[in-house]
């Protein structure tokens, strides 16, 4: 029997200053936050409380990292969106490895017959590893995972020397295929959850690459999260009449606000957490859900 998913918000959670967007969180085997932000302390290590414990960053970053994981020991990854790779640090900040060579793969985004910025993201052919990743997930027996990205449509697969073993995607709204797949999770079963965010679904594979299960019940999914019971977090970012359509679903009429979905560990849904609909006309100030720390059956941290 799966338990109830409940929580209750601790308003005013530690004492960092959030005065720019937190791009992801992870979570180490101790507890402790990072949080990943743009600018010269990327990366903010907070324990359960909210008390800082240390700060740290890395030359080789851009201005334009993206999100961040933590494998089962402990070692950090950040796909770093403007430089076209992903760097790897122990818990202290520490480089251990890079993965990539800080050049855009082309994969025929914006050739001369796009005619619009949807039109690319609908049209480009994809290409290898790496434009513009957005996350890396690794396994437990070390292979990685990376969603790839804002200018490319496919999932890579590496194995634990870091080989490219295999990728698959391809641009457009057809199961399989891509519009800004915009993160990778391994969920407790080993099964990749891909947020396909401008088609509105996630999009479960197998680590070999076969399409399980199709996920519709979402909007602009940005990244995952998996708890210990097997519980699966949604972050959704607003969708908008001034927003990309989405590829699925085409435009929205009206501003719909962020929110956070639960699924349990059968994924099926289990609640939601933010504003309810969407309003006609409405102005955009739902465009990214508070920072807050929420206690329940373990502790959630939802980002701004």
């Amino acid at each position: 029997m799966t338990a109830a998913i409940t929580f209750d918000e601790i308003a005013g959670w530690g004492d960092e200053v959030w005065d720019r967007d937190v791009i992801g969180v992870a979570v180490d085997s101790a507890d402790r936050v990072y949080a990943l932000r743009r600018g010269d302390d990327a990366v903010t290590v907070l324990d359960r409380d909210g008390t800082v414990l240390d700060r740290w960053c890395d030359p080789l970053l851009s201005d334009r990292p993206h999100l961040i994981s933590i494998d089962t020991s402990d070692r950090v990854y950040v796909a770093d969106n403007g430089g076209h790779q992903v760097l790897v640090f122990d818990s202290s900040g520490r480089r251990i490895e890079v993965i990539g060579r800080n050049v855009p793969a082309r994969t025929g985004f914006y050739d001369r017959t796009h005619t619009s910025a949807e039109d690319a993201f609908e049209n480009m052919h994809g290409g290898p590893p790496f434009n513009r990743p957005t996350k890396a997930v690794a396994t437990p027996d070390g292979e990685l995972f990376l969603s790839d990205g804002y200018r490319n449509c496919r999932v890579h697969r590496f194995s634990s020397s870091r080989r490219l073993m295999a990728s698959w995607g391809g641009a457009g709204a057809a199961p399989g295929s891509f519009v800004v797949p915009h993160s990778i999770t391994v969920d407790h079963r080993g099964r990749l959850l891909v947020c396909d965010r401008e088609n509105d679904r996630i999009q479960v594979f197998s680590r070999e690459g076969d399409l399980l299960d199709l996920r519709n019940d979402v909007q602009r999914p940005t990244d995952t999260a998996v708890d210990g019971h097997g519980n699966v977090y949604v972050i959704e970012l607003a969708r908008g009449p001034l927003d990309i359509k989405s590829c699925r679903l085409g435009k929205a009429e009206y501003e719909l606000p962020a929110r956070v979905t639960m699924w349990t560990a059968e994924h099926r849904f289990a609640r939601r957490i933010g504003p309810r609909g969407g309003v006609p006309g409405s102005a955009r100030r739902h465009r990214r859900l508070g920072w807050r720390r929420l206690r329940g059956r373990g502790t959630a941290i939802l980002r701004r």
